[in-house]
């Protein structure tokens, strides 16, 4: 009989009896080296967790084996996984629906459209991601063990698992069968108990609901308040972004002559702190709160229907769906209500892709109010895409997406979102939103002071993670380099600026983290070194210098290039070689050398004879590179402005 092998992927300090137990009775103990993975449940999923002191112990000690990232291709994990949930996401549904189909008929005859069932394919796509994920590293843990029977502990819910595996089955769709995975009984009863509190709580929340809706409609005023007209709503989705001092905030849009100030309400979605609400008042415009929720309540009778359904029907173990339909109701209900005391023509809003935004965009829909998604960001996964992988790198993310525009930036990424089902009804390219901030006031404003003799560069990091899509080995290989460059360069000055505060990094990545900020120390006590903090404004720090260097594919690289502006995406470790930008040739260096040799390139060149690599008719860049593009969206706008309902 082969032996058996106990695989850990996310211990914690509970597991240290088990642990120690397997070893005692001479069993082999593996622990996964942490990696993002979208089935994980614990903190965030694009951040994993430092393994516990005494794993990395036990595993120093070699007593417990270490299965590492490179052995299971673990970087390529989540995009495997979010684009096989995109690709059989209508297949399975069909089957998923027959379950639920009394539900999801009721949310769209209340909603009044057939669109709201969106809601419900959304919510699947992300849960046949979670599937897709854990079934992938099950096979790949499956075949890099010695032969034998496996146990594993995974980070995941098992009966959710079994669940959308019995799913598949019925679909008939393909997954890896890993028949010699098995997992512990008592994660059963544990996953049980976990879906059973979600179960109560979910059915709590909806009691609550409903009982509130139905004592507090008879004290709703039959009285309609005059409402005040906007032509633009515009959200605060990001306030860490929108609202600092930079000119990215939520009045972009507003001019002398197409958008006035006072046609602009902003609409926060998201909680704000005292600090952000006191930025936003400063902000040209006004401002209304949506409800949230817990503190709106009405239609007591849709309300009530629905508890009914939900209690008549086998959802016992099935919270995720009432909860959804919660989300519906509950965002439909409120935005038919701020319909009620505001007038607005367009709804304007960015990153906003959860399902709350399908019940709202109905309500505004009947409202007549025409709704718009722009990209802020050119950061997709389509970038990282390789040609030799099928992998199409869609995302549930830009699937099922209720909207009557999309503005963004490029052909390429009109066509990456067009590959998502639902896709946006208008797509309109107007080129790099941020690229004429560019051209503004420079450093001086930012309080850096820019050398005349000396070539500027630019330098901008991106977000780290462990093992993730982009890795601190890189983050550490960048740095690296900068400081290598001013070794050997002697007529150049850096300014480095962070993207992230300094405090993340050491939450992130125990071990590498703090290597990365020993190394950014440094750079910042090299004399021809500035190094900028995560609130400086880029675009300003990007104005004055003489080229701009980003890592791989940050949008600051773009936005320069949108312009004309020198600059390159610098891959420290090799690792994107084979991407659309790399493959779009001189945007792209990777390794020291290549970047060392295009800058002294770049830097011998007479001033204004730079050439943008990219042909004019490139779908990969800015089709009109002019620093426009804010002006093109304005005109979209007032285009279909029309008269306000």
């Amino acid at each position: 009989m082969k032996a058996l092998n106990v695989v850990f992927e996310a211990p914690t300090r509970w597991d240290y009896l088990t642990i120690k137990r397997y070893l005692k009775q001479g069993v082999p103990v593996w622990v996964v080296e942490p990696f993002h993975a979208y089935h994980h449940r614990k903190g965030f999923r694009f951040y994993p967790p430092a393994l516990p002191d005494f794993v990395d112990e036990l595993i120093n000690k070699g007593e417990i084996n270490l299965l590492h990232t490179n052995q299971l291709n673990a970087r390529e994990i989540y995009r495997l996984a979010a684009d096989s949930s995109v690709n059989s996401g209508e297949s399975v549904y069909s089957t998923y629906k027959k379950e639920y189909k009394d539900l999801f008929n009721y949310v769209c005859k209340v909603l009044k459209s057939p669109k709201a069932e969106n809601i419900f394919k959304k919510n699947l796509c992300d849960k046949l991601a979670e599937f897709y994920s854990l079934n992938i590293l099950l096979h790949r843990v499956e075949k890099v063990l010695p032969p034998g029977p496996i146990l594993l502990y995974p980070d995941t819910n098992i009966r959710d698992y079994y669940y959308w595996k019995s799913l598949f089955s019925r679909s008939n769709q393909d997954f890896y069968d890993h028949s010699g995975i098995q997992f512990p009984a008592h994660l059963h009863i544990i996953a049980f108990f976990e879906n059973f509190k979600k179960y109560i709580i979910s059915i709590s929340r909806l009691v609550a609901q409903t009982m509130a809706s139905g004592l507090l409609s008879i004290f709703r005023s039959a009285h309609k308040k005059d409402r005040k007209s906007y032509f633009y709503g515009i959200t605060i989705i990001s306030p860490f972004r929108q609202l600092t001092d930079n000119k990215r905030g939520p009045d972009f849009i507003i001019d002398d002559n197409k958008v006035r100030a006072d046609n602009v309400v902003y609409l926060p979605l998201t909680n704000l702190t005292d600090e952000q609400k006191n930025q936003l008042k400063k902000i040209p415009g006004e401002v209304y709160y949506p409800p949230k929720a817990g503190y709106y309540f009405s239609h007591f009778t849709e309300w009530k229907h629905l508890l009914i359904l939900a209690l008549r029907k086998n959802f016992f173990f099935r919270a995720r769906e009432i909860t959804v339909a919660c989300n519906a109701f509950f965002n439909y209900f409120s935005w038919l209500k701020v319909m009620e005391s505001v007038k607005i023509k367009h709804f304007v809003t960015h990153s906003d892709f959860g399902i709350n935004h399908i019940g709202r965009n109905l309500a505004l829909k009947q409202a007549g109010v025409e709704t718009w998604y722009f990209t802020d960001s050119m950061n997709f996964g389509a970038n990282f895409r390789e040609e030799e992988n099928e992998c199409a790198m869609r995302h549930p993310f830009w699937s099922y997406l209720n909207y009557d525009h999309f503005v963004t930036w490029t052909p390429f990424l009109k066509e990456y979102f067009s590959t998502h089902p639902e896709s946006f009804k208008e797509t309109h390219v107007v080129g790099c939103l941020w690229s004429g901030h560019i051209q503004g006031t420079g450093m001086e404003a930012c309080g850096f002071k820019k050398s005349e003799k000396a070539f500027t560069i630019v330098a901008l990091d991106t977000t780290y993670t462990k093992n993730s899509f982009t890795s601190y080995n890189e983050g550490i290989a960048f740095a690296e380099h900068l400081l290598q460059l001013t070794d050997e360069i002697s007529d150049i000055q850096i300014f480095l600026k962070e993207k992230k505060s300094r405090a993340i990094h050491t939450s992130l990545d125990a071990v590498m983290g703090p290597r990365l900020l020993d190394l950014y120390d440094k750079m910042a006590s090299h004399q021809r070194i500035t190094v900028c903090s995560n609130e400086t404004d880029p675009s300003e720090l990007m104005s004055l210098s003489d080229m701009v260097v980003s890592f791989p594919f940050t949008s600051t690289t773009f936005e320069a290039l949108s312009i004309n502006k020198p600059a390159v995406w610098h891959d420290p470790l090799g690792y994107y070689i084979n991407t659309p930008y790399a493959k779009a040739g001189g945007v792209t260096t990777h390794s020291y050398n290549e970047l060392k040799l295009k800058i002294q390139e770049i830097k011998s060149m007479e001033r204004g004879a730079y050439k943008n690599p990219f042909p004019k008719d490139s779908p990969l860049m800015d089709p009109y590179r002019d620093g426009k593009a804010i002006n093109r969206f304005i005109e979209l706008l007032s285009s279909h402005t029309g008269h306000i309902n």
